[in-house]
């Protein structure tokens, strides 16, 4: 054990080194790391290295203890490294897609450097932002997400609006009836207006929250701060009001309705349980005729101007064989003869003039939805619909998770919705227990 003035070195058991040292009160102190575990050395020159830099740090007023501050990154340059593929700042190997990507850019701009008053998230250095300043941040946005009334646009003749509300037969579509026109005009042209209920921004604050969080994981990562600010219980969880679930008879309305090359987009939709970018995703490879199935292992980008047409699957347990009852096979096979080319890579389900279906090309199905009144349905419901349908035949949790290539039971049970339906047939399944209920309580009366 070699001594000076100032401190020690002596060898453990181990064969490693362990400096020891004296503060001015006499007291021996041995070296520990800034997270206070054992400190060590492997040879004895290391050990007596870091006790020459600690001595002479402890001359210049520096403590081995105090974690020096690192600065120089604001949320808005985390944020900017986390979007970017090649800065290496996220903690998956999985690359982001183009959409992703996007909505997370949207995300990004619209809350998290969205400033209000004198607060600005985005400003502040990361090892600055505590748990008040994101309680604040998320607030301040909440308090704009208001309830608003939107209204539902329609391209019908508004006399053909105001003869439906007042019980006048009118046809949905097609040249109107002069009279119908004139009774209108002698009511004195009333415009009637329907709107719509929602929360602005609701739904997207909760998904600028977990990117927030998922920023500022990588920060702990990167040992920039030692835990995340983000704790406000449920901030990341949004609540959607319950999805409308279509009938079966609104099913064969719609698919009626629509355009012949659609119909039978939209009764796999309700049927298979497909997301809507997986159906229209669909090739001719994919259709088996003999197993009754389709193969879903890929989907269709967002928009035209992607890089790829086709997308990954959300998830791994997307990638999925999906059945089909034979007389919705009969009729897929039907439309493929009629609007599909014989070519493999072909898509099942496109334009008149051949082209993709991307994003805001279903102009086809608000039309319909439209002249049948069911403004409230979105095509997206349709997959809720099978959802329900296959429940309410006894389809178990297991069942829909696999079906609807979902990775979790929790992400399976949201597109569950309780029925009348099904609540009957529960009911009824408890009637012998009933029975032997009320019989045992004949024997104790009498």
């Amino acid at each position: 054990m070699k001594r000076n003035k100032f401190g020690n070195i002596r060898q453990l058991a181990s064969g490693r080194f362990q400096v020891r040292y004296y503060i001015e009160q006499g007291l021996q102190i041995t070296a520990r790391t800034i997270g206070d575990k054992p400190l060590t050395f492997a040879t004895r020159d290391d050990a007596r290295t870091y006790l020459i830099h600690l001595e002479s740090d402890l001359l210049r007023g520096v403590s081995p203890y105090t974690i020096k501050k690192i600065q120089g990154y604001t949320l808005r340059q985390r944020v900017e490294m986390y979007l970017d593929a090649t800065s290496g700042s996220r903690l998956t190997a999985k690359p982001l897609r183009d959409s992703t990507s996007a909505n997370y850019r949207r995300l990004a701009d619209s809350y998290l450097f969205r400033q209000i008053g004198h607060f600005c998230l985005a400003e502040m250095d990361v090892t600055e932002i505590k748990s008040a300043d994101v309680r604040k941040w998320h607030s301040l946005i909440q308090s704009q997400c208001v309830k608003r009334q939107h209204e539902i646009k329609t391209r019908s003749h508004p006399a053909r609006t105001w003869a439906k509300e007042n019980g006048l037969k009118v046809s949905k579509q097609g040249r109107l009836d002069p009279a119908i026109k004139d009774a209108w005009i002698k009511a004195g042209a009333p415009i009637i207006k329907r709107y719509k209920e929602s929360h602005d921004g609701i739904v997207q604050l909760a998904q600028a929250y977990r990117f927030l969080r998922a920023v500022l994981n990588v920060a702990i990562e990167d040992e920039l701060i030692t835990s995340n600010p983000c704790r406000i219980k449920g901030a990341g969880q949004p609540h959607h009001p319950e999805r409308p679930v279509a009938t079966s008879d609104q099913v064969a309305q719609l698919s009626d309705e629509v355009p012949a090359r659609y119909r039978v987009a939209v009764l796999l939709a309700a049927f298979s349980s497909l997301r809507s970018s997986e159906l229209l995703g669909l090739q001719r490879k994919h259709i088996n005729e003999l197993q009754k199935s389709v193969t879903v292992e890929q989907q269709l980008s967002n928009y035209a101007s992607d890089a790829s047409m086709f997308a990954p699957t959300k998830t791994n347990a997307s990638n999925r064989t999906v059945m089909i009852p034979g007389n919705l096979m009969a009729e897929l096979i039907r439309h493929l003869e009629q609007f599909t080319n014989a070519d493999p890579d072909a898509l099942v389900f496109t334009t008149r003039s051949g082209l993709p279906l991307y994003r805001g090309r279903k102009s086809w199905f608000v039309t319909a939805k439209r002249r049948l009144d069911l403004d409230h349905l979105h095509f997206h419901d349709l997959r809720h619909t099978g959802q329900t349908l296959a429940m309410e035949n006894g389809a178990s949790i297991k069942d829909l998770q696999r079906r609807a290539g979902q990775s979790t039971e929790r992400a399976a049970s949201i597109y569950l919705h309780g029925s009348k339906k099904r609540d009957a047939v529960v009911a009824e399944s408890l009637s012998d227990d009933v029975a032997n209920t009320l019989k045992q309580m004949r024997k104790q009366v009498s």
